[in-house]
């Protein structure tokens, strides 16, 4: 297939799925380091009637949870930290005892039983409250855990904010300043913040199955924490993806860590790997195999954007080779 015919065949289907209501957002396709195909999709913000365009900075969701890991590797890297130290050994007044024990290690694999942040204290909580990282970190902290360190794994958003805590404790500069000079600046991603700029999409849901959408704002934190919710545009994601499977941002190992490869890669990285991120109003899908890569951005609810996504992916990268 042409990249013409190509195109014409993803535009077709995704015009479809807006006029349902089904996607609102936008999509980059990229082969080889080079964009093939992007196109943006219905309103970024209903009340101004403002149109989402392939450069309107979304709402990525837990796809920020891969640059808490690319930030923790590179700490390792440098022999800042140890991915056995423990929560203790970093944030010795931990309010949790059990939780002090739970290593580096088990916060990035969902295993150190952390409570989630989102919950009633959470609910109840003035968003405008959660300016940073270090806020949805005094929220969770002062929560009992849900399982001792190890005992089992669970997704885990709370895991990540005291992994954010941690790199401002190793660094001595804020999780947010961390990122941005050695994530965000090295790898171009010149668009992306951990508060939403006005001219981000809004997101939009249903609070229950049998309400119209509405602007869902109030369900989120003034900013994002080190377990997701910055924003970016589908080029910065994509420039994340290339600098880290090139290799940029931290060594081979430990690109093959953070994409779960099984051996160490050489050269560019080129393991399958998808990262989503999904809360009210919010979806995203960043899924690769070094050659083909997807991005989907939506302000709709899940699975708005990993839906689509996936499908596309699949066409294009063929199944994936698990079971």
């Amino acid at each position: 297939m042409s990249e013409a015919a190509l195109a014409a065949s993803l535009d077709g289907w995704m015009s479809g799925l807006a006029e349902q209501q089904l996607f609102s957002g936008a999509v980059l396709v990229r082969h080889d380091g080079r964009d093939v195909w992007s196109k943006a999709y219905g309103l970024a913000n209903r009340s101004a009637s403002l149109a989402a365009t392939v450069d309107t900075p979304f709402n990525f969701g837990s796809i920020g949870k891969i640059l808490t890991h690319t930030a923790i590797i590179q700490l390792a890297e440098a022999g800042k930290l140890s991915l056995d130290d423990t929560v203790g050994k970093w944030l010795p007044a931990y309010p949790q005892a059990v939780s002090r024990t739970a290593t580096i290690e088990q916060l990035i694999g969902h295993r150190g039983g952390i409570a989630d942040f989102f919950g009633p204290a959470f609910a109840q909580t003035p968003k405008s409250q959660f300016t940073a990282n270090r806020a949805y970190y005094d929220l969770i902290s002062h929560q009992p855990p849900l399982f001792a360190p190890g005992e089992r794994e669970q997704y885990c958003n709370g895991c990540y904010a005291v992994l954010g805590e941690i790199i401002a404790a190793a660094t001595g500069v804020s999780y947010e300043t961390y990122v941005r000079d050695n994530i965000l600046l090295p790898a171009g991603m010149t668009h992306t913040v951990f508060a939403p700029p006005a001219s981000a999409a809004r997101p939009y849901g249903r609070p229950r199955p049998d309400m119209d959408l509405q602007d869902v704002s109030n369900f989120h934190g003034a900013a994002a924490s080190a377990a997701g919710g910055s924003f970016a545009t589908l080029r910065d994601l994509a420039a994340f993806n290339d600098a880290l499977r090139d290799n940029k941002l931290t060594r081979a190992p430990g690109t093959a860590a953070i994409l779960r490869a099984d051996a160490p890669a050489n050269g560019r990285a080129t393991k399958r790997h998808g990262i989503g991120g999904g809360a009210p109003g919010v979806n995203a899908l960043l899924t690769s195999n070094g050659s083909w890569t997807v991005i989907t951005l939506a302000n709709l609810d899940p699975p708005a954007a990993e839906a689509p996504g996936s499908a596309i992916f699949r066409a294009l990268a063929g199944p994936s080779d698990r079971p």
